[in-house]
Order: structure tokens, then C-alpha cells, then sequence
């Protein structure tokens, strides 16, 4: 009776292989992925207070001002 099953390889370079956590195939796919999702720079709007624009308050005033204009 043999001490290991017949799946797995006598050759230890393949050996060490069929150890690894992922196939060769499972790094292609996370090569493909990496080139169709390069970093971006992204350009956003801040308000005077920090945060992005619009801001909490900035909407709200921009809500208050809309709906008095409406009013008139």
C-alpha cells in the first residue's frame, strides 16, 4: 500500500505546487483583473469645512434657498 494517493505528483517541483493555495490558472485571472482595473486619479469638490461639496449645511441652505424662490 502506497504512503501517498496516486493524485499526487513524485516530481517535488510539482509537488510544491499542489500545495499552493491557488491555482495557476486563479493568479491568470487576477492578472487580467489587475490590468482592466488600473488606479484612477479622481478629482472630487470639498467644501470650506472639509467635507465633500456638498456639505450637510451647504445642501440644506441650497434646499431653504429653493424652496423660497419657489414660494415668490
Amino acid at each position: 500500500m502506497p504512503d501517498r494517493p496516486d493524485e499526487q505528483p513524485n516530481d517535488p517541483t510539482q509537488q510544491r505546487h499542489s500545495n499552493r493555495l491557488v491555482s495557476d490558472q486563479d493568479v491568470e485571472d487576477a492578472d487580467d483583473i489587475l490590468f482592466a482595473h488600473p488606479p484612477r486619479v479622481v478629482r472630487r469638490w470639498l467644501c470650506g469645512c472639509g467635507a465633500d461639496y456638498p456639505c450637510t449645511d451647504v445642501r440644506f441652505a441650497l434646499l431653504v434657498k429653493s424652496t423660497a424662490e419657489a414660494g415668490e
